[in-house]
C-alpha cells in the first residue's frame, strides 16, 4: 500500500501536479465518521521522515516542532485526553440500555440525555423493531465502504429477525448477533438517531389538518 502511494506521487510529482492522493477516494473519512459514529478524524500524508525519525529515536515532532504534521499529531493527543477522561468519568453514564422484549418482539432502548456535551440525570426512551435495526447495519457487507451504497435491502430481512446477543463494544457502540446469522455493530449515536427519526416520523404521521369542505 506504502509503495502505491509513493508510486502515484512520484507520477503527480512528474507531472507537476500539486493534487493530494486520496487512495480510499475523496470523503471517505466523512463516510467512516458518520458509519461508526468517530467524533474525530485525521488525516496524515505518507513520508519517508516520519519512519526514518521513529528508527532514530528522534521524535518527528521534535525535529520539526513547527511542521503540518506536529499540529496534526498534537491535535491528535489532544482529543486522546478528552475521550481518556470521558471513559473515566462518564463512560457509564453514556451508555444506553437496550433490552430485546421477546413478548412483544421489540426493542426497548434507554438513552442518556445530553445538554450539549454534558451528560444530564434524565434519560430518553423509544421502542424499536428489531428488523428495523438489522435493516440499519452499516457494515461492509450490508453497506459499499467506499461509495456508501446501499447492499443490504429491506425486503432481504425477515421481519422474525431477532437478536440472540447483545453487548456493548468498547464504549462507543453495541455489538449485535442477530438470529440470521449476522453480526451488526451499531455506534450508540446511530442508535439515537434512528430513535429520533422514529419519533419524528411518529409525529409526522399523527398529525393531521382536516381542511374546510368548499362551499358551493
Amino acid at each position: 500500500l506504502v509503495q502505491l502511494v509513493k508510486q502515484q506521487q512520484l507520477e503527480q510529482q512528474q507531472q507537476s501536479s500539486p493534487e493530494e492522493v486520496r487512495i480510499f477516494g475523496p470523503g471517505h473519512k466523512t463516510r467512516l465518521s458518520e458509519q461508526w459514529g468517530i467524533d474525530h478524524t485525521y488525516s496524515m500524508p505518507l513520508m519517508d521522515q516520519l519512519a526514518k525519525n521513529g528508527d532514530s529515536g528522534t521524535p518527528f515532532v521534535l525535529e520539526h516542532p513547527d511542521s503540518k504534521q506536529t499540529a496534526i499529531f498534537k491535535d491528535l493527543a489532544k482529543s486522546v485526553v478528552s475521550e481518556v477522561a470521558k471513559v473515566k468519568f462518564s463512560a457509564e453514564s453514556r451508555k444506553p440500555k437496550v433490552e430485546y422484549n421477546r413478548d412483544d418482539h421489540v426493542l426497548e432502548i434507554t438513552m442518556p440525555s445530553t445538554d450539549g456535551h454534558t451528560t444530564t440525570s434524565e434519560t430518553e426512551t423509544g421502542l424499536l423493531k428489531p428488523a428495523d435495526l438489522r435493516r440499519s447495519c452499516r457494515c461492509a457487507a450490508c453497506v459499499e465502504e467506499l461509495t456508501g451504497r446501499q447492499i443490504l435491502m429491506a425486503t432481504m430481512v425477515s421481519d422474525n429477525v431477532a437478536p440472540l446477543k447483545m453487548s456493548p463494544t468498547g464504549n462507543y457502540a453495541l455489538s449485535v448477533d442477530w438470529s440470521d446469522g449476522h453480526r451488526s455493530l451499531y455506534p450508540y449515536r446511530q442508535l439515537k438517531s434512528i430513535l429520533q427519526e422514529k419519533k419524528k416520523a411518529s409525529k409526522g404521521s399523527s398529525t393531521t389538518v382536516n381542511e374546510p369542505a368548499p362551499v358551493a
